[in-house]
């Protein structure tokens, strides 16, 4: 996780990660290039998102947006490996 870290910082992705309340261990990491996050402004109309479950080797959801181009291209837009599907947040109300 720190190489991993430390490649995203080095190259400039757009990254965020949550980590268990208890320990300092990364249960969630989102991570998406700046061009694609371009891309994704340009061509927001047609997103298509899928998910894998429980295939890797540590068992975490892997979530994927593809963007569609005006050209029928499609593109990586985001990536998300998260542990669960719950909230970032809970309310109180």
């Amino acid at each position: 996780m720190p190489q991993l870290m430390l490649l995203l910082e080095r190259d400039k992705y757009i990254h965020w990660n949550r980590c268990h309340e208890s320990s300092q261990v990364v249960s969630d990491i989102f991570w998406t290039h700046p061009d694609s996050m371009k891309s994704l402004n340009a061509f927001n109309i047609v997103l298509l998102m899928d998910s894998t479950y429980k295939t890797n080797k540590y068992r975490l959801s892997l979530f994927e947006i593809v963007g569609v181009t005006s050209t029928g291209l499609t593109f990586s837009a985001v990536f998300i490996l998260m542990s669960s599907e719950r909230p970032l947040c809970s309310s109180d109300q």
